[in-house]
């Protein structure tokens, strides 16, 4: 049985160091395909970064965000990416959804978390998603004069205290990403255990993927696996 959550690494990017998907705790990665996202990549260098992810681990998980267009632009994009699991981060209606599940794609349904929420709404939305997605992402939202069109990757975590007290609810695939770095993934998991955990900005040195910094990450993930263990 799996102790860990699932980890995925986004926002990957052509001149990447892809060695750290050796290791078996990263078990998804992520290209964006948002033209507005400093990590954008159009989608044949997402497709170049996958058939490489694919080398060194073939079974390893790839995963799209999108954010806005039409069923068609979204489909064209993610099948020259070559990816197995589209991320809808734009608020895309259910038809989108359903488009890309019926061409054979997984959709996780990304939600912008505010602990100011009506707990009941916010449930109902959540599982008005849940009829067309694989999995719920949470994340936090956008910042005060973000650029329009960037819904995530702002590197800004949430209240995860607010998230646990909702998760018994939870019948579905959730994971949490924004703000999680070495540093702060064991009082994540100490607080909340998601099924997987999406990390950007806080495994970047100077922008880019940092391979000592997702070991770090890696590191800090089974010294609380450990932990839990022994106090289970």
């Amino acid at each position: 049985m799996r102790n860990l959550p699932l980890l995925k690494i986004c926002g990957l990017r052509p001149g990447d160091d892809l060695s750290f998907l050796r290791h078996p705790a990263v078990t998804h990665v992520g290209v964006v395909l948002v033209p507005a996202s400093r990590r954008y990549v159009t989608p044949d260098e997402a497709g170049d970064l996958v058939r490489t992810a694919k080398r060194i681990r073939p079974d390893v998980t790839t995963v799209a965000v999108v954010s806005g267009g039409l069923s068609q632009e979204i489909g064209e994009a993610v099948k020259r990416a070559g990816v197995d699991v589209v991320q809808l981060h734009g608020g895309e209606p259910r038809d989108v959804a359903e488009w890309l599940r019926e061409a054979g794609f997984r959709v996780w349904r990304a939600v912008a978390f505010d602990p100011g929420d009506d707990v009941i709404a916010f449930l109902d939305t959540l599982r008005a998603h849940m009829s067309s997605a694989d999995a719920i992402l949470f994340d936090a939202k956008p910042p005060l004069g973000a650029k329009p069109g960037v819904t995530g990757g702002h590197g800004r975590a949430f209240d995860w205290d607010r998230l646990v007290e909702m998760a018994q609810a939870f019948t579905f695939e959730w994971w949490v990403a924004g703000g999680i770095t070495p540093e702060n993934v064991r009082d994540l998991l100490r607080r909340a255990r998601p099924d997987g955990i999406d990390v950007s900005s806080g495994v970047e040195v100077g922008g880019r993927k940092d391979v000592r910094r997702i070991e770090q990450l890696i590191q800090a993930m089974e010294a609380w696996g450990h932990e839990s263990l022994s106090i289970s």
